[in-house]
């Protein structure tokens, strides 16, 4: 093999094993890479209380949440 040989297949290997994984995922409308995990419509955080028993150091108070909760509501 000549060296001309050797630095095309070390570079071949090279950008063969820099592929993602992530180019073969389906897009545009597909499943995506976690087929079944999901529902169609998908609840994040729901009934969660995000500053529940968050240590009050600094005297201030936490945004409040009755905005996010009406959209939540309105949104069913």
């Amino acid at each position: 093999m000549g060296l001309n040989a050797i630095i095309f297949l070390a570079v071949f290997f090279l950008l063969v094993g820099c592929t993602s994984p992530e180019t073969t995922r389906t897009r545009g409308g597909g499943p995506g890479a976690d087929v079944g995990n999901r529902t169609k419509v998908v609840r994040m955080h729901e009934g969660s209380d995000p500053f529940a028993k968050t240590p009050k150091i600094i005297r201030a108070q936490n945004p409040s949440l009755a905005g996010a909760r009406q959209a939540d509501q309105l949104s069913r």
